[in-house]
């Protein structure tokens, strides 16, 4: 539903963050504005009005400096590294009706083939956030080194 307003795009069109904060928004009737996350003058008119924002673990640091009603509602995804639980309660105090989408999927599968999804006054736990389930036409195994399937519970590799 985010996709649908106005997403931030800030990050280089090389990074593959950009497939989700320019391209979704594009093919679902949303805008996109482009601005860097530091430059508060281009966002302070545009802020009020961003539905959906997609960052990485790393820039929810920056995200606490940054004005207060960046995102007050709408969705932000999160993705490309390990998400913490104790990270995100910190910036969801300022931001508790945001609706947060833990992100996983590897580049090679277009960035998001998973995802878990945490609704505005949901509590999180410390620790790792999860990554979910598959998405919509995905399939997704976990397999040892002789690439068979592994019983639940059991360490292997994700294969998508």
């Amino acid at each position: 539903p985010g996709a649908s307003g106005t997403a931030v795009l800030h990050s280089p069109v090389t990074f593959d963050l950009t497939v989700t904060a320019l391209y979704t928004p594009l093919i679902s009737g949303g805008s996109v504005l482009i601005s860097a996350l530091e430059d508060t003058a281009a966002l302070s008119g545009a802020a009020r009005d961003c539905s959906l924002l997609k960052v990485t673990p790393s820039h929810l640091a920056l995200l606490g400096t940054l004005a207060d009603d960046l995102l007050t509602t709408g969705q932000l995804v999160v993705g490309g590294e390990q998400l913490l639980g104790e990270v995100l309660e910190q910036w969801r105090r300022t931001h508790p009706g945001v609706t947060v989408i833990n992100e996983y999927g590897p580049t090679e599968a277009t960035v998001g083939c998973m995802e878990y999804r945490i609704e505005p006054g949901e509590h999180t736990e410390p620790g790792p956030v999860p990554v979910g389930r598959a998405r919509d036409n995905t399939l997704l195994h976990v397999l040892d080194a002789g690439l068979r399937p592994v019983p639940a519970g059991v360490r292997g590799e994700l294969y998508v």
